[in-house]
């Protein structure tokens, strides 16, 4: 993972995150913080604090426990982090990042000059149809055609395969690029379903085509709304049982509200739509011992093979 990539998910999940996060939250919740020692998480961490300070990205300490003075928490304080209204139209945001481009590189430093314009900003405050997230550019060919296709109204076709190994061509009317957990989606109305969908880059096959056709994007067309998260990314979708035991639930209480809960013991069972499995498989692995798949038991499976290994070392 680009280093630009673990910037924006730290400050994507210190601006949702209803309370300050523990250091630990951070390297058990964020993609990228996977070192495989704490001294190695410290370092990573305190690199990453003192990049997003000099971009002028207010992170600020707190105290989890009201009866300490201990600071040992982090938040981005949103009134402090969002611009004003800037009232930039699409080309004018769009000419923005060529200009920055231009002038600092395609890199990270142009990333961090555009971060604050537009990182899942409200639509009102976005100011262009691409939700701006990480320059991989140079590892996904096809955003440059995505982009033409996105910023200038253009229906595009492509040959798409899904998490199941089905593929399809598509003919997509494209509203909105994002870039979400390391991995770039493509989010429209899918002209053969007559529906919204979002389809990832990646599984994308190299021949994109654009054609003459033109489309209004809705004004209040959310395109975070219809991408979600990871895991429910999928052409085929089904229900999963996702059990989080006692010393977790309340984030399953305060982040999942919306979805069915039910009681499993002391811990919490979550039922959720999953379109891609192994999306759900790495995320549920990212809290440790706190949460298992229940169902269903082939994704279950899945979830043991993968730990196999690992439960293998830790037992010889």
């Amino acid at each position: 993972m680009h280093r630009i990539e673990r910037l924006i998910n730290l400050i994507a999940a210190l601006l949702d995150s209803p309370r300050p996060m523990t250091a630990e939250e951070i390297r058990r919740r964020i993609a990228g913080y996977d070192q495989p020692t704490d001294e190695a998480f410290r370092r990573a961490f305190e690199r990453d604090k003192e990049s997003l300070r000099a971009m002028g990205v207010p992170i600020e300490m707190r105290a989890t426990d009201p009866f300490s003075e201990a600071l040992d928490a982090y938040t981005i304080p949103r009134h402090r982090y969002y611009l004003p209204q800037l009232d930039l139209e699409n080309d004018e945001v769009a000419a923005l990042r060529i200009a920055s481009e231009i002038l600092l590189g395609p890199g990270e430093r142009a990333g961090a000059a555009l971060l604050k314009l537009s990182l899942d900003a409200p639509p009102a405050q976005a100011g262009t149809r691409l939700v701006w997230g990480a320059d991989l550019a140079a590892e996904q060919p096809l955003l440059a055609v995505l982009y033409e296709a996105v910023t200038q109204g253009r229906v595009v076709s492509f040959d798409y395969t899904t998490a199941t190994g089905a593929g399809a061509r598509r003919i997509l009317e494209p509203y909105r690029l994002l870039h979400r957990n390391g991995h770039w989606y493509l989010v429209g109305r899918d002209r053969q379903r007559d529906a919204i969908r979002a389809f990832r880059v990646s599984r994308m096959k190299p021949k994109v085509a654009l054609s003459d056709d033109s489309f209004e994007v809705p004004e209040d067309f959310d395109a975070a709304a219809h991408l979600g998260e990871a895991w429910q990314i999928g052409e085929d979708s089904q229900p999963a049982v996702v059990r989080f035991d006692a010393g977790m639930r309340w984030w399953a209480e305060q982040n999942m509200a919306s979805s069915p809960l039910r009681e499993a013991g002391d811990g919490l069972e979550v039922e959720l739509p999953v379109g891609n499995p192994d999306a759900l498989i790495s995320w549920v692995i990212g809290f440790g011992g706190a949460a298992e798949i229940v169902s269903p038991e082939a994704v279950r499976a899945r979830l043991l093979d993968h730990l196999a290994p690992f439960l293998e070392a830790t037992q010889a």
